[in-house]
């Protein structure tokens, strides 16, 4: 009977399911049996919670694995297309990098000669067909040709060439021309090519037609122009890579001004429309002047679109930034930024400040400075950066510069410094972004009248309401 009773309270205590008192013997051992039926379908439900938990994070596992493996061939080939002057010496090893990614059994890679509707002549900068036949490429590259809106093509199966093969033709394609494209057809495992394809295919096509950009604009220019017009050739270039129009929310208003203090310059700005209610924004600064830090900011917006467009959080676009920068840029190089994501429906804001000047933020009335919450990025690998969260409720503003602003000095040599502007801010914030960004800057120009300045003068300001 003492054993039946330390059995019966040992089951009952883990299970609880009793709460009252017996003595009889038959009753324990009924007892008994009822809570080694209930342990057993509790262990047996754990088992199956453990088991579809298992395969949930197998497959989480494999998902992420696979965008790793996108975004790193991207990045990869983004770096080899840098890597050379001429794009078409890039193409055997950006395909040799693709086949990681991408499953195919065909692929063309083709220059056109002179691109029109009635001409599709094009040069084979890479061919690899296993099973396509040659003559197939024309149907379809006049079935682009015959699109209005020229885009990427993606077909389950070539119904323009009557095969049961699917294929995907992106156009290498900028806003000055298309330059040709990237054919794969087929796949070895006889699938269809995704969207997931035709998005990793999109990336490497935008970063080749920017290669073929820059090859054509600067074999133009260095024809018509002696040494000394290259650098202004440059800073075209950097300019280009700014934004050409402020994108438009209905509740979120955004203004910027740029200037450099000598043909290139290595301050950056970008305002990205993520969604109709979200804005992502940001200011850098390179460390350093000239040609050298222009190319390194033209790698950083590269590799923030790319990121941005992927679906990346701030936090996790900030680290990849940082470790991208140690690892690829001089020791004696860093760059210091702030980034802002807002959403103005949900009136949130997060803002991380790396390394950067201090920034004016307005949370309604409220007066807040956004400080440096750790090292310049490309400094230390795997860094952590503090995120600053702020709710509003009627308006917020946020003003943010670079050097040239507060560095700037008249002919005395005295400087405009930060206290002087941060009580010019305290006057202008409740205005408009305009008038904010051209307040600034008239105020420091009349500050430093005719005397030469040595940064560049960046200002990014943002206000939702």
């Amino acid at each position: 009977m003492g054993y039946l009773e330390n059995t019966y309270n040992k089951l009952n205590d883990i299970l609880k399911v009793y709460n009252d008192k017996i003595f009889e013997e038959d009753e324990f051992k009924k007892r008994i049996d009822l809570l080694i039926g209930h342990y057993v379908n509790e262990i047996e439900n754990y088992k199956n919670q453990i088991e579809e938990n298992t395969i949930i994070l197998q497959a989480q596992f494999e998902e992420i694995s696979r965008l790793y493996e996108e975004l790193t061939t991207v990045l990869d080939i983004s770096k080899t297309i840098f890597s050379v002057k001429d794009p078409r010496l890039a193409v055997d090893s950006i395909i040799n990098r693709l086949k990681n990614s991408v499953d195919f059994r065909n692929v063309i890679v083709g220059e056109f000669v002179n691109f029109s509707k009635k001409d599709i002549t094009f040069n084979p900068i890479f061919l690899d067909l296993i099973d396509m036949e040659f003559q197939s490429i024309d149907p379809i590259l006049k079935t682009f040709m015959d699109m209005e809106n020229k885009r990427t093509l993606l077909r389950e199966k070539d119904d323009i060439n009557n095969k049961n093969t699917s294929f995907i033709m992106v156009p290498i394609q900028s806003k000055i021309k298309i330059w040709g494209f990237i054919l794969l057809y087929g796949k070895k495992d006889n699938s269809f090519f995704l969207a997931a394809d035709k998005k990793i295919m999109e990336s490497v096509a935008e970063q080749l037609a920017f290669g073929f950009d820059t090859m054509d604009f600067l074999q133009d220019k260095i024809k018509q122009q002696k040494m000394n017009e290259q650098l202004k050739l440059a800073k075209q270039i950097q300019e280009s890579l700014l934004p050409t129009k402020i994108p438009e929310f209905s509740d979120i208003k955004a203004s910027a001004f740029y200037r450099s203090a000598y043909d290139v310059g290595g301050d950056y700005y970008d305002i990205i429309k993520v969604n109709d209610n979200t804005l992502f924004g940001l200011l850098a600064d390179v460390s350093g002047k000239g040609v050298p830090a222009a190319l390194i900011m033209s790698s950083v917006r590269a590799v923030i679109r790319s990121r941005i467009e992927g679906g990346d959080s701030i936090e996790t676009l900030v680290k990849y930034i940082n470790n991208y920068l140690a690892r690829n840029i001089p020791d004696s190089t860093f760059v210091t930024a702030i980034f802002i994501l807002l959403n103005c429906k949900e009136k949130h804001v997060k803002i991380i400040n790396a390394g950067h000047n201090p920034s004016p933020v307005f949370v309604d009335d409220k007066y807040i400075i956004s400080s440096a919450s750790s090292f310049p990025l490309g400094i230390v690998e795997d860094t952590e950066y503090s995120v600053e969260h702020y709710d509003y409720k009627n308006y917020f503003t946020f003003i943010t510069y670079t050097d040239g602003i507060t560095e700037s000095r008249n002919s005395e040599g005295e400087e405009f410094e930060y206290k002087r502007l941060e009580n010019l801010i305290k006057n202008i914030y409740k205005e408009n972004t305009d008038l904010i960004v051209n307040r600034i800057i008239d105020t420091v120009d009349t500050f430093v009248n005719d005397a030469p300045q040595h940064d560049d003068t960046t200002m990014l300001v943002i206000k939702s309401y």
